[in-house]
């Protein structure tokens, strides 16, 4: 029987655990964790297997040697990495790539259970790995069209995203949040609830914002979080739009190794035309879907009207699948393009890598959740 590879840089997967989840990594062992020290057990777990539960899911971009293992041309995988020792990370663990030859055999044999037989353990893996990334309100509404409800605990947003997201979720939230509070907000006030709001905690406080927007108390907790996910997404937005331009810029400024025919720089320079026009097409339908939720809002705040908000909030979930999937394809070509041309420190790539690499963006950007 295949077994499951071990992972020999023991120190990522404290760093890992540290960092808690992202886009890239699920941190299925926080979860767990978290539960235990607060002694409220995980009801609807991720997976129905224990050691699943505690275990990395992690979007690993392939090495040349790895790629080998597909035959898809992916440049990316989904990683399942299960840690050896729960007291002591830095030990490492094994990992398993998800649609690697015979995984449900290799896995089988790490978790000590046939796989086969968990029929929606599997589906769940195989939803993993469609996404293009692992944010949560893209995982929560994905998960959802396989008929999989995993506990409100795996879908909130990392620390350090929290952190980042403040002042910009207390600009864009200012006008109304004084509205609920009747013209009495003060900053300390806006900021107590930016705080509450993003870490999932409605308690009393927020009550005047949920009778703003005329919610009921359980409209209220998912309209915050379809809320969340918006302005998830416009932040995120934000951050990525002025990372287009330049890296279609550095694609077409940065040569391959000279030596190749013409025929072949043609090709491409056809292939880098294509993914920019791809980024950009992509941006804009990106920028059409959140400027309807900014007239939502603002047709709330101007004119007084919160039921359209309303409306729109708790419809909203059906466009994570689309915002999750732009933003995660253009992050994945934004940073990963980053990454190579920092290892190059400048010089010219092999034309063979550079090929690669613009056949996985293309493929990547072209790609559709369906």
């Amino acid at each position: 029987m295949a077994r499951p590879q071990l992972e020999t840089n023991i120190r990522s997967l404290s760093r890992l655990h540290k960092a808690g989840s992202t886009a890239r990594v699920l941190d299925l062992l926080r979860v767990w964790e978290g539960a235990l020290v607060d002694n409220e057990p995980v009801e609807k777990p991720f997976f129905s297997h224990p050691v699943l539960n505690k275990s990395f899911v992690i979007k690993h971009r392939l090495r040349r040697n790895e790629s080998e293992i597909f035959d898809d041309g992916r440049g990316t995988a989904t990683k399942i990495l299960i840690p050896i020792d729960l007291s002591n990370l830095d030990a490492g663990g094994r990992y398993i790539f998800v649609g690697q030859p015979n995984y449900l055999e290799v896995l089988s044999e790490a978790i000590g259970s046939d796989m086969e037989k968990r029929f929606a353990d599997v589906r769940v893996l195989k939803a993993l790995d469609q996404l293009p990334s692992f944010d949560p309100f893209l995982l929560r509404e994905w998960l959802s069209k396989v008929g999989a409800f995993p506990d409100t605990r795996y879908f909130e947003l990392n620390l350090l995203d929290v952190g980042r997201m403040e002042a910009f979720v207390f600009g864009e939230i200012s006008m109304l949040v004084s509205m609920s509070l009747s013209g009495s907000a003060r900053n300390e006030a806006i900021g107590r609830l930016v705080k509450k709001m993003l870490s999932s905690t409605y308690d009393n406080e927020m009550e005047p914002l949920r009778q703003t927007l005329r919610l009921s108390e359980d409209e209220f907790r998912e309209g915050m979080f379809c809320w969340k996910g918006f302005l998830y997404y416009k932040w995120v937005a934000k951050s990525i739009e002025g990372e287009i331009a330049p890296v279609i810029r550095e694609m077409r400024d940065m040569q391959p190794i000279r030596g190749v025919d013409s025929d072949a720089q043609q090709m491409l320079e056809a292939a880098r035309r294509r993914l920019g026009r791809a980024m950009v097409a992509g941006f804009n339908r990106l920028s059409d879907v959140i400027g309807a939720y900014d007239k939502a809002y603002h047709q709330m705040v101007g004119a007084q009207n919160p039921l359209a908000f309303k409306t729109f909030l708790l419809s909203s979930p059906q466009l994570f699948i689309q915002l999750g999937e732009q933003l995660g394809q253009l992050q994945h070509v934004v940073q990963f393009w980053r990454y190579r041309a920092r290892s190059q420190g400048g010089t010219m790539m092999p034309f063979d890598d550079y090929v690669d690499m613009m056949r996985d963006f293309e493929d990547s950007i072209s790609a559709r959740l369906s």
